[in-house]
C-alpha cells in the first residue's frame, strides 16, 4: 500500500494558525591562501583540475548560488578574506552577492548580510586590544563593500565571552548567532533573546536549531529532497502550543555556506527549491534575521555559558591548549599558541615605541589602518587623522612597515590554524607563514630580528602524525622569501640574555 503519511503531515501543517518562519544562514568563509610574500596563491594539487580551492569552491558553490539568486533569500556572512579574493578574481560573482544585500535593504529596510570579525580569530582568546581591532576591521570592511553599517556580526566558531559581546554592542552590533548549548540554561530555539551587557547595553541572540542544522550539514538523506525536508523534518521542530496560540516562531538553520554545492554536490539546487517553492508551498515564510527581529523583537533575557563556542565542548580549548574535540595528541596547539603570543609580546612594544614617534595613538591607528592598506582611503587622509605634525618621510615609511607587520600578526591567529587535528596541515603552516611575514617587516623597519626567538619557541610544537616534525621545521620548509626581507636563519640556540639584546 502506498505510504501517504507525508500527506497527513502536510494536512496537519496547513491547519496550524501560528506563523512559522524559516531562516537559512550561510557562513561563507575561506582563510587567506596567498603566500604573504608574493600575494599569489600557490598551486593546490588537491583542488585539481582547479588551480586552488578558492577557484574550485567558486565553481561549485559561490557561482551557482549567486546565479540562482539564493543569496537574495538567505541570511549570510561573507568573510572579508574571501570577499577580497572574489572581488579581484571573480568580480561578477562578488557583485551578485553584494547586490543581494542591497535588494534586501530596498525591499525590507534591513539587510540580509552580516559582518564578520576580520581574520576569523577566536575572540575570547584575544586580548582586548586585538578583539577591538578584529571587530573594527570587520565592520570597516563590511561598510565599504555593502555601503551601509552592519547591525549583525558572525563570530568565528560562534566563540564568545562577555567582553567580546559588549564590544560588539559598543560598535553598534545589535545581534549575533550562537549554538543552543552556549546558553547557561534551557532555551527555546524558536525564539530570540536579549543578553544584558554592561552599562545598560544589550545584544540580541539568535540560537540556531541544532538537529536541523546538523542534519543539513552531515546527513545526506536530510537534503535529498526539498519538499520532503519541509514536510518531514521542519514541522516536528515547531512548538505546538505556540501554533495554537498564534505566536510567531523561527526555525534557524545555520551551516557553512560551502555546503551548498561544494561539500555536498547539487545541494545548491536543493537550496533553490527549498527557498522558492518548498518552504512557501507549506506555509513557511522564508525570512532573514534582521527582518525577523524587526517584526518580532526579543522579549526574554538569556544567560550564556562563557567562554563557549559551537564546535568545542570544552569552552574554547580546541583553539587554545587543545582538547578531545580533535583526535590524538593536540598539545601542539598550546605550543603554537605560546610561540605566536610570545612573538606578539615581543613585537607589540616595538610597534608602540617606534610607531609612537609618528602616530598620536599607535593602537587607534592600527584600528584605522585597513582602509588605507586596501586603498579605500588616501595616505594623506590617514596621516592627517592619525599622524603627528612634521613627519619625516623615512619615519613615515618605517611606520607603514610596522603597521603592515601588525596586519600579518593578526593573520597569524586565524582560527583555521588550530581547528584541525594536526600540525602538518596547510592551515597551521599558513599561520606560521603569516608570522614570518610579520617578522620580516619588523626586520625591514627596524633592523631588529625576532626570528631566532620565534623559531626557538617553534621547536616545542611537535607533530604526532609526522614523527620528528616540529614547528621550526615547518618554518624552515616555507617557500624562500627575498633575502632583503628576512635576516639569515641561524642555528636556534638563544639564551635569555641574547633574546633581551635582540629586542633592545
Amino acid at each position: 500500500m502506498l505510504d501517504q503519511s507525508h500527506l497527513i503531515k502536510t494536512t496537519e501543517e496547513k491547519q496550524r494558525t501560528g506563523p512559522a518562519y524559516l531562516c537559512l544562514h550561510g557562513h561563507f568563509y575561506q582563510p587567506p591562501r596567498d603566500d604573504p610574500f608574493t600575494g599569489q596563491i600557490p598551486i593546490e594539487p588537491a583542488a585539481t583540475p582547479y588551480a586552488n580551492f578558492n577557484e574550485k569552491i567558486t565553481e561549485e558553490c559561490y557561482l551557482p548560488n549567486a546565479e540562482a539568486g539564493n543569496f537574495d533569500e538567505i541570511n549570510f556572512d561573507l568573510g572579508p578574506t574571501l570577499a577580497a579574493w572574489l572581488e579581484d578574481a571573480h568580480p561578477d560573482v562578488y557583485a551578485r552577492i553584494i547586490e543581494a544585500d542591497r535588494k534586501h535593504v530596498a525591499r525590507y529596510g534591513v539587510g540580509n548580510a552580516m559582518a564578520q570579525a576580520y581574520n576569523h580569530t577566536i575572540l575570547p582568546l584575544a586580548s582586548t586590544r586585538d578583539k577591538r581591532t578584529q571587530i573594527v576591521w570587520g565592520l570597516s570592511d563590511f561598510e565599504r563593500r555593502y555601503g551601509r553599517r552592519a547591525t549583525g556580526m558572525w563570530l568565528a566558531e560562534t566563540a564568545v565571552d562577555m567582553e567580546t559581546l559588549d564590544l560588539l554592542a559598543q560598535y553598534g552590533i545589535t545581534y549575533t548567532v550562537l549554538a543552543p548549548w552556549q546558553a547557561a540554561s534551557p532555551i527555546d530555539p524558536t525564539e530570540l533573546y536579549i543578553l544584558p551587557l554592561r552599562e545598560g547595553r544589550s545584544i540580541t541572540v539568535f540560537f540556531f536549531n541544532a538537529p536541523l542544522s546538523g542534519g543539513v550539514s552531515f546527513d545526506w538523506n536530510t537534503t535529498s529532497n526539498a519538499d520532503e525536508f519541509v514536510t518531514g523534518y521542519l514541522p516536528g521542530h515547531l512548538e505546538q502550543s505556540k501554533l495554537a496560540a498564534g505566536e510567531p516562531q523561527l526555525l534557524l538553520i545555520a551551516t557553512d555556506g560551502e555546503l551548498y554545492g561544494h561539500h555536498k554536490p547539487w545541494r545548491d539546487k536543493f537550496l533553490t527549491h527549498l527557498l522558492r517553492t518548498g518552504a512557501p508551498s507549506y506555509r513557511f515564510e522564508v525570512c532573514t534575521l534582521a527582518r525577523y527581529m524587526q517584526m518580532h523583537p526579543a522579549t526574554k533575557e538569556v544567560v550564556l555559558r562563557l567562554p563557549s563556542a559551537w564546535s568545542c565542548s570544552h569552552g574554547v580549548a580546541r583553539w587554545d591548549t587543545g582538547c578531545e574535540c580533535t583526535e590524538n595528541d593536540s598539545s601542539w596547539k598550546k605550543e603554537l599558541n605560546r610561540a605566536l603570543r610570545n612573538l606578539a609580546g615581543r613585537a607589540n612594544p616595538l610597534f608602540e615605541q617606534y610607531a609612537g614617534e609618528t602616530l598620536r595613538d599607535p593602537w587607534a591607528a592600527r584600528d584605522a589602518y585597513l582602509p588605507v592598506r586596501n586603498g579605500w582611503e588616501s595616505l594623506e587622509s590617514f596621516w592627517a587623522q592619525q599622524g603627528k605634525a612634521s613627519i619625516d618621510a623615512s619615519l613615515m615609511q618605517r611606520t607603514l612597515l610596522l603597521l603592515e607587520a601588525q596586519y600579518y600578526q593578526q593573520c597569524s591567529f586565524t582560527s583555521c590554524g588550530f581547528f584541525f587535528e594536526e600540525l602538518d596541515r596547510i592551515e597551521p603552516r599558513n599561520n606560521i607563514a603569516f608570522a614570518r611575514r610579520s617578522i620580516s617587516l619588523i626586520w625591514q623597519a627596524l633592523g631588529i630580528d625576532l626570528q631566532p626567538a620565534f623559531v626557538s619557541d617553534l621547536q616545542a610544537v611537535k607533530s604526532w602524525r609526522t614523527p620528528g616534525l616540529t614547528g621550526a621545521d615547518a618554518y624552515r620548509q616555507l617557500p624562500i622569501a627575498r633575502l632583503d626581507q628576512l635576516p639569515p636563519l641561524l642555528p636556534v640556540q638563544l639564551t635569555a640574555q641574547n633574546e633581551e639584546e635582540n629586542i633592545a
